[in-house]
């Protein structure tokens, strides 16, 4: 990517630079009297290369033409009066750097071995200078290579760089890993630990001959609380299996809204336009029921559940009116294990954050206005892959 950074750059003061010189031709003409035939010729040759480097500002593709179109224009320009122009020589080493730093070491070379060839015709091709031209030549040749070589070494060692940041901070995601997964683990642990406990302590008392239908409740109880909890963290860790298709957000949330209302807490459904959404059924609805369900366990009387597409994404704001979350807590509710009731495993909202982010989406949570928390879920419309 700082490659392509680097070489719009290059030519937005390629041509900058053309520009102002074509300013200056202009401007100062009148000097140019004792070289009035071959003036026309260079104010043509600049005028071009200043259009041409201006349309080139629009094709963001790196390519060696672009250098062989500066060495071309540059050679020509001084052609036009070797006496006057030789002094734009020096722009060569520019190029060449720029052409060793941003192209392969093949292509960079090889627009350096062309450049010196066009040099030095043109030092042939002017007598008053042919005695000393291989002299200069020689040594044009050597800053020529010496130049490219600089190019190429500096990109290799900021490669070299970049490719060692990257190295460290893969080793730190791995640990960040690690880390998490141990602190996954352990609560696992803790949370399988309390009813097997249960379990365990039941079962006793039964092998001791003390059958009460209290015991067999609670061993039915803790172990369908077990299940689930071990069905809701296969969910938050198993590959995708992912079949999407089109969805019709208006008909999918009154599935929702009847599947999980009840008389004791109203949930009102405000779905604006028709907004439909190319995804896996099964992990939306995993996402969204789970707010949904988070939502109506805190809520006091009313949960209100709006959608809309904005700017190509679709929008589901899930709000209550019970205790609100805290600021410092709205970070941790995605969390795994993160839960403050008893009842619960803390998977669910971490199993909805999986769904949305791996969709190329988002859910965050603010204070409602009907007192409540407010999640806040985005989802492109139609992903790109």
């Amino acid at each position: 990517m700082y490659l392509e950074k680097i070489f719009f750059n290059y030519k937005l003061g390629r041509f900058f630079f053309s520009f102002a010189l074509l300013f200056a031709f202009s401007v100062f003409a009148g000097t140019f009297r004792s070289n009035y035939d071959t003036f026309p010729y260079a104010a043509v040759i600049l005028f071009s290369y200043t259009l041409t480097a201006f349309f080139s500002l629009y094709i963001k593709r790196i390519n060696f033409l672009d250098f062989l179109l500066d060495v071309t224009f540059l050679s020509a320009l001084i052609f036009t009066d070797f006496n006057a122009m030789k002094y734009f020589s020096v722009l060569y080493l520019i190029v060449l750097f720029f052409a060793g730093f941003i192209l392969k070491p093949f292509y960079a070379y090889f627009i350096g071995f062309l450049a010196l060839l066009i040099y030095g015709l043109l030092f042939f091709l002017n007598w008053n200078f042919k005695d000393a031209g291989l002299i200069n030549l020689l040594l044009n040749g050597s800053a020529f290579g010496i130049i490219v070589y600089a190019g190429t070494k500096v990109r290799e060692k900021i490669q070299f760089q970049e490719e060692y940041i990257r190295s460290l901070e893969r080793e730190k995601q791995q640990a960040e890993l690690y880390k998490k997964l141990y602190r996954i683990g352990a609560e696992l642990a803790h949370e399988i630990r309390n009813p097997l406990a249960s379990i365990h302590g039941a079962a006793q008392l039964l092998s001791e001959g003390n059958i009460n239908e209290r015991l067999l409740g609670m061993i039915k109880k803790e172990s369908e609380r077990l299940d689930q909890l071990l069905k809701e963290f296969l969910l938050l860790s198993k590959p995708r299996e992912i079949q999407e298709r089109s969805i019709n957000i208006r008909e999918f949330l009154k599935q929702l809204v009847s599947l999980y209302g009840s008389e004791d807490k109203k949930i009102e459904l405000r779905v604006y336009g028709n907004p439909v959404i190319y995804i896996d059924e099964r992990e939306l609805h995993s996402g969204i029921s789970n707010i949904i369900k988070n939502a109506i366990e805190w809520a006091k009387s009313t949960v209100i559940l709006k959608a809309y597409e904005k700017d190509g994404n679709l929008i589901i704001e899930i709000e209550d009116d019970g205790e609100g979350i805290k600021e410092e807590d709205r970070e941790k509710i995605f969390e795994p294990f993160y839960t403050k009731r008893k009842s619960g495993t803390g998977l669910g909202l971490a199993i909805a954050k999986r769904v949305f982010v791996e969709n190329g989406g988002n859910i965050t949570v603010e204070e409602s206005d009907l007192g409540g928390a407010k999640f806040l879920i985005q989802i492109p419309l139609v992903r790109e892959r």
